[in-house]
């Protein structure tokens, strides 16, 4: 059966000329280049027109809302038509025939509550005056994220959590079980907040009207100019876009005059209207690295990552019978864990309350999107919960995967190239979770090491109520006592690059 005969079969209403015919699909409808309009059930040239005007059959249809330069009976027909019958008519963005002194667009499709994202294209030929539509739909896509602010509604968050399946994570026995516990925790922490939130509708822009009169003129004195090519356009094009300039300066000028003058320190708003201020955040500019020139984000992300693994490389220090002596004390230490494990109090949900409310909201979040915001408001059962993984942190001697994954944000050093990538430093956010059993487990192995003098007295770094300042005292007070029984007293200090990357 040829395809002509197919259409006859499927279709009612039979066009008066076969050349009528346009490929069809279950979703939408084409056209071919004499602007006819076809559909799989129905030939929609005869709801178009009426007996009188139906000259539309074998002729072309011209309209500005699909790319011709001009409006004619045929083409107002067919657009009032989409209009009244809710289509959406689709045209590529450049000419498809192109004749002696003029190019116009004469084929376009229509589609009917068709949501799919879509590319439709004029291929250059240049053995006809007529191009060809290739026309793409992508069927298989992905809903970005609304990149907009969200409004979340926190009494429904903690109600969502309570309700979702409980997680039990007393039966966890391997590092295994314990890091897709945390997994799932997470998840439920992030689907809940989703389920909880909505878009807050921006603030509507006030334009001029003024301002969209003289857009409207400009535009129309554009497209003008690129049919005719007429200088005196041309001159009414520059001399509109003159004015338009001009009043928008001075509308901008008047609108921040206005912000100014509304400034006032008793109501915060001259602190909201300084904060953007002191935001130092910069665009990373073109980054050079071995392997060339970084341009986009991609390559910048990757000569930034090359270059901390080689900064985080450690020094070889290597000494095998050190070695050796680490190696037996960490064996020995993992013999003895479970039994060290045992003897700390347990953990408290009070101490991880503790924890919760000490914490900032305005705190960047780690890789897992959970906000400090987020868990202040969880429910009692969630806490509970969080608790549970805690100790079995301890008992299994095994911290999460997914808490010790960090987000790494570089930050130029102050006077630094900022083309080079070591002038670059790199802050981790880690999850807030993260954070709460690490103070807690530090809080323990702390009292431990106090316990049982396991520290040096002659520390004072990272040890509660000690800091630099004391050790300075203490250096102060060696050189003094020296002096006073007339002795020398010698110093070596010791500046080690990089320390924290490849010594500590």
């Amino acid at each position: 059966m040829t395809e002509w005969n197919k259409w006859q079969t499927n279709n009612g209403e039979i066009p008066v000329s076969p050349f009528a015919y346009a490929n069809y699909h279950p979703h939408f409808t084409l056209t071919n280049g004499f602007g006819i309009i076809c559909s799989k059930k129905k030939w929609i040239g005869t709801q178009v027109l009426n007996a009188k005007n139906n000259k539309l059959l074998g002729t072309i249809a011209h309209h500005t809302s699909w790319g011709c330069n001009y409006d004619c009976p045929r083409g107002n027909s067919i657009k009032a038509f989409a209009l009244q019958a809710g289509l959406e008519i689709l045209a590529p963005s450049t000419p498809t025939r192109f004749g002696t002194n003029s190019a116009n667009t004469i084929d376009f499709a229509i589609v009917k509550n068709f949501l799919y994202p879509y590319e439709i294209h004029s291929i250059s030929e240049l053995s006809s005056d007529h191009n060809p539509i290739t026309l793409n739909f992508f069927l298989q896509y992905s809903i970005p994220k609304y990149p907009g602010k969200l409004k979340t509604n926190w009494k429904k968050f903690k109600d969502t959590l309570k309700n979702s399946e409980f997680i039990n994570p007393h039966f966890v026995n391997t590092a295994e079980h314990l890091d897709s516990i945390v997994c799932r925790l997470e998840d439920e922490i992030i689907n809940a907040k989703i389920s909880s939130s909505n878009p807050i509708k921006e603030n509507y822009i006030y334009h001029d009207s003024k301002l969209r009169e003289l857009n409207s003129e400009r535009n129309l004195a554009r497209k003008m100019f690129q049919t005719y090519r007429d200088p005196v356009l041309k001159r009414k094009l520059n001399k509109l876009n003159k004015q338009i300039k001009k009043l928008d300066q001075k509308i901008e000028t008047e609108a921040f005059t206005n912000e100014l003058l509304n400034v006032n320190a008793t109501d915060g708003t001259v602190w909201k209207y300084v904060t953007p201020f002191k935001k130092k955040t910069k665009s990373i500019p073109s980054l050079n690295g071995p392997g060339g020139i970084a341009n986009t984000d991609l390559e910048k992300a990757n000569f930034l990552a090359e270059s901390l693994e080689t900064q985080f490389t450690l020094n070889n220090i290597t000494n095998p019978d050190t070695e050796e002596l680490v190696a037996d004390s960490v064996m020995r230490f993992r013999t003895e864990a479970n039994s060290v494990c045992k003897d700390f109090d347990p953990r408290l949900p009070s101490e991880v309350l503790d924890c919760i409310k000490s914490l900032r909201i305005n705190k960047a979040p780690g890789i897992d999107g959970n906000n400090n915001k987020m868990i202040k408001n969880m429910p009692l059962h969630t806490i509970l919960t969080i608790t549970t993984i805690i100790h079995k942190i301890m008992t299994l001697g095994h911290f999460p995967t997914r808490w010790k994954t960090a987000t790494v944000v570089p930050i130029l050093k102050p006077g630094k190239d900022p083309t080079d990538t070591t002038s670059y430093r790199p802050i981790s956010l880690l999850p807030s979770l993260s954070k709460i059993a690490e103070h807690l487990i530090l809080k323990r192995l702390n009292n431990y090491l106090k316990e049982n003098n396991v520290l040096c007295t002659e520390q004072f770094g990272f040890r509660e109520k000690l800091s630099t300042s004391h050790q300075l005292i203490r250096v102060v007070e060696n050189v003094t006592e020296g002096f006073a029984n007339k002795q020398k007293t010698g110093a070596v200090f010791l500046d080690i690059q990089k320390a924290f990357d490849r010594v500590w």
